[in-house]
C-alpha cells in the first residue's frame, strides 16, 4: 500500500488560455495493490484510489468513504455552532 499527499496550487492556473478546473495526481504502474493519492487544489480536497482488480469491493469501499466524509462534516458543522 502506498499513500502520498501533494499540496496543490491555491491560485486558479490555466494553460494556453484555458482554465483548469480541477487536478488529481496519481502514481500509476507502481507494484502496489493499493494506492491513494491526495491533491488539494484552490482549496478542494482530491482523493484519488487505485487497486488492483479484485482486491477492494469498490461499492462497500465507496460508502465507507461517503459515510466517513458525512462524519467529518457533521463534526465540522457541529464544531462551527460550538464556536458561535
Amino acid at each position: 500500500m502506498a499513500i502520498t499527499n501533494m499540496i496543490g496550487p491555491i491560485e486558479k492556473m490555466s494553460v494556453a488560455n484555458q482554465a483548469i478546473r480541477g487536478m488529481y495526481f496519481a502514481v500509476v504502474g507502481n507494484p502496489q495493490s493499493l494506492t491513494v493519492t491526495i491533491v488539494s487544489h484552490v482549496d478542494k480536497l482530491r482523493v484519488t484510489l487505485g487497486a488492483e482488480k479484485g482486491f477492494i469491493d469498490g461499492q462497500k469501499l465507496k460508502s465507507c468513504i461517503e459515510e466517513a466524509f458525512q462524519m467529518i462534516l457533521q463534526s465540522a458543522a457541529c464544531e462551527i455552532v460550538r464556536i458561535k
